[in-house]
């Protein structure tokens, strides 16, 4: 291999671990910037809320369809495209004036998310040499562990010393180089575009693009997170959400149903006969549940109850994204060595226990108590995350990993945008409706009891993937025994 191939290689996949970087560093940088967004557009937790909840949406309900349209079109158009349209939607995002013109482009930039989250592994697997596609993957994934690690700590420190305006205004002068290194060094595919569905008798219905299938998983996911969030302010009772509900599992279960009949679907329904894919995937979900929602309450409890500016909280949560970071490597290694399970197990019970604990300690004052539970809570998931995903990839079959890993982040995405909107309903339920605007003089007592009733909804989420974990030790034994 010539030095000028090397170097093609490792732009290539610079390009691709940069764009899985912006994506989640943009989650993440936002949510410690909500109090000064809640500020300056004066608005409470459930308005605010959805600048995060529309990005995750328009990202979780369009992954399987970018993917499939990479394979259509050619993965690097949909690849540059997701660049320039996740730019764009980043200025728009500055230069928003508004609340809901915000949550819109946040919409535009989640579309951008997406297509290049669907494309990134791909564009690995089909332009490297196989023996380098494992050391590509591996920056891919450390730089997506690097955006959720830094995201809130960068984000108080830009939101500090700036203003909210730049945690999306960075992503343009980066973007627009990254764009033209992706355009440069990935090389133009062969024009062999798969024919819609109905395309006639010279498409056979494998090389087909699973149209309807893509039509009912965005509409279905769509409607269900739509109405999952609306829930607060039109009542879970109202006859708008039970409209929303329906009409999501209609669809949900038309989509099913098409994929199990379809020959190239969109989702491969096969890997979910393997109970521990099932198992495995249902602990990530809950695992994912609270740390988004960690994520999205932490820097308002620490700004009304703390009165930590967005700097001091930026700072705070960095102690949790130092740990994560430097144990993450040591995490997959000892994740080689020792068994899976086992690790999955103890940390989740970890969680669980350190979690609670919190919602108990949160009556007392000073920094120590929060400290403590980001602490003990980035040992517990670096420990949990990459055994997990060892066992949820392990169940796939070699020519099945970029299903499996599509329908990873699907169930990732799916899970932080019902974390968010979880957590923030149980917060305003028990705290009586009290408004967390930034910087405002909330009543404490009422603050308290809802910052206490997410935390113990958290311990019950870490309760529920540990519940998953021993299932999957449960079900490895019988296997064992039976055999």
């Amino acid at each position: 291999m010539t030095k000028k191939e090397k170097n093609r290689y490792l732009l290539i996949v610079l390009s691709v671990a940069f764009a899985s970087f912006m994506v989640r560093l943009n989650n993440y940088t936002v949510n410690v910037s909500l109090p000064a967004i809640a500020e300056h557009f004066n608005v409470g937790t459930g308005q605010v809320s959805r600048i995060i909840m529309s990005y995750l949406l328009i990202i979780t309900s369009t992954l399987l369809l970018f993917g499939k349209l990479g394979d259509r079109i050619g993965l690097k158009n949909v690849f540059i495209y997701g660049y320039a349209i996740f730019v764009g939607g980043s200025l728009l995002c500055g230069l928003s004036n508004g609340i809901h013109t915000l949550i819109g482009a946040r919409m535009i930039q989640g579309l951008g998310g997406s297509m290049l989250l669907a494309t990134s592994f791909a564009i690995i697997s089909k332009f490297l040499p196989r023996e380098k596609t494992g050391w590509a993957f591996g920056i891919t994934s450390t730089a997506s562990a690097l955006g959720v690690a830094t995201g809130a700590p960068l984000g108080g420190l830009i939101t500090g010393y700036l203003s909210w305006h730049w945690i999306f205004f960075i992503n343009v002068p980066v973007g627009i180089i990254a764009i033209w290194v992706a355009g440069k060094k990935i090389p133009k595919e062969e024009k062999s575009p798969v024919p819609m569905e109905g395309a006639g008798a010279l498409a056979p219905e494998k090389e087909r693009f699973d149209l309807w299938g893509a039509v009912l998983s965005f509409g279905g996911l769509s409607i269900l997170l739509y109405g999952f969030n609306m829930g607060k302010e039109w009542g879970w009772g109202s006859p708008a959400i039970m409209l929303c509900f329906v009409s999501a599992a209609v669809l949900l279960v038309l989509f099913i149903l098409r994929e199990k009949t379809f020959s190239a679907p969109l989702l491969d329904l096969t890997l979910f006969k393997n109970v521990t894919f099932r198992l495995a995937l249902c602990a990530t979900f809950m695992a994912y549940l609270l740390i988004s929602g960690n994520a999205f309450i932490m820097p308002f409890y620490l700004k009304t109850t703390q009165g930590l500016n967005s700097q001091q909280i930026g700072l705070v949560l960095l102690v949790y994204s130092l740990i994560y970071v430097f144990m993450s490597s040591y995490a997959g290694r000892l994740a080689d060595k020792v068994s899976p399970i086992k690790l999955c197990t103890v940390a989740m019970l970890s969680a669980t226990v350190n979690t609670f604990l919190f919602a108990y300690t949160l009556r007392f004052t000073g920094l120590g108590f929060s400290l403590m539970y980001l602490i003990w809570m980035a040992f517990s998931f670096v420990f949990f995350f990459s055994p997990n995903n060892k066992q949820v990839m392990g169940c796939a079959p070699q020519d099945r990993h970029g299903v499996a890993s599509g329908v990873f982040n699907t169930t990732t995405n799916l899970s932080m945008v019902f974390g968010v909107a979880l957590f923030e309903a149980v917060f305003s339920q028990f705290s009586g409706g009290v408004a967390l605007k930034a910087g405002s003089p909330a009543q404490q007592t009422p603050l308290l009891k809802g910052f206490n009733a997410a935390y113990v909804l958290g311990g019950l989420v870490c309760a529920g993937a540990l519940v998953f974990s021993l299932l999957i030790k449960n079900t490895k034994n019988s296997e064992a025994s039976s055999q």
